[in-house]
């Protein structure tokens, strides 16, 4: 190991990201360092690209849709694999980083006329990045978009609105198309809906159910937002910029919406919010 190029990497990473620091710290630079060792690069070198930037962060942040590796200089795809886990520190208040937040702030490089990251990484409820003056939240290899209830509260709410056997019961269990009929699963999804939100509805169809609960989570996301992306580990990418995207692209989708990577999280016992599992199809 080369003292005087890690010096640098402390150096580089001390300047422009002041607010990591203790073992978050030490754990940032050794991961940065190995992914350059392991993928052949100068660590000289590195830095003066981490500087410049090896995101095309303009062309990445007009992007609906697409693979965030594209938008990365080709010799450096490897290295941007490797630090896309990395979830150290913070930036102010208590959440910790999400995956790809540290890709996407490091890769975009510093401006030169601020002298700061293009795109800094923040946990002050406004989104997990901001760059362009605008916030987005990011969700990363099945990060969930929740609504503002807790699962239990919606038991319990549901309860008193209605009287069933079992008092633990929940939306779109595999096992109740057996126990109930259609008809019955809908009347329950209107009674569930309206735990939820306090409005009365038709029955509702688990179609009809998961299309209410993801545009009030994306109403939700968008109160303190001005965008929201996606990831699946492979670095495919979907961006909302405001709910009605959203709907429109999980309009045709909600028969894909199952189990517990790539449907939804509804407790019954626990405070867990409803949520969407996040996965780019």
């Amino acid at each position: 190991m080369d003292e005087s190029h890690l010096t640098l990497l402390e150096k580089f990473i001390n300047e422009y990201y002041p607010n990591v620091n203790g073992s978050d710290l030490i754990t940032l630079i050794d991961i940065i360092y190995m992914a350059a060792v392991r993928n052949a690069l100068s660590i000289p070198s590195i830095i003066e690209d981490l500087y410049k930037g090896i995101l095309d962060i303009d062309g990445f942040s007009k992007a609906t849709h697409g693979n965030i590796y594209d938008f990365i200089k080709e010799e450096y795809r490897l290295f941007a694999e490797r630090i896309k886990d990395i979830t150290v520190g913070s930036n102010g208040g208590m959440a910790n980083v999400g995956k790809g937040e540290w890709l996407i702030s490091l890769c975009s490089g510093i401006d030169k006329t601020t002298d700061k990251p293009r795109v800094v990484i923040t946990k002050k409820g406004v989104g997990d990045i901001q760059y362009f003056e605008k916030n987005e939240e990011v969700k990363w290899n099945g990060g969930k978009v929740c609504i503002e209830i807790a699962g239990n509260l919606v038991n319990q709410k549901f309860n008193k609105l209605i009287n069933i056997e079992d008092k633990f019961w929940v939306p779109f269990r595999t096992r109740d198309k057996n126990k109930y009929s259609e008809e019955v699963i809908q009347m329950y999804n209107s009674v569930y809906w309206t735990a939820i939100s306090g409005e009365s509805s038709e029955p509702l169809s688990n179609d009809d159910l998961k299309k209410k609960i993801i545009n009030n989570a994306f109403t939700n996301v968008f109160k303190k937002s001005n965008s929201f992306i996606m990831f699946n580990d492979d670095g495919e990418f979907q961006r909302f910029c405001n709910p009605d995207e959203a709907n429109a692209y999980y309009h045709d989708k909600p028969h894909l919406l199952k189990g517990s990577k790539m449907g939804f999280e509804c407790r019954a016992k626990q405070p867990n919010p409803i949520a969407l599992y996040c996965h780019v199809f």
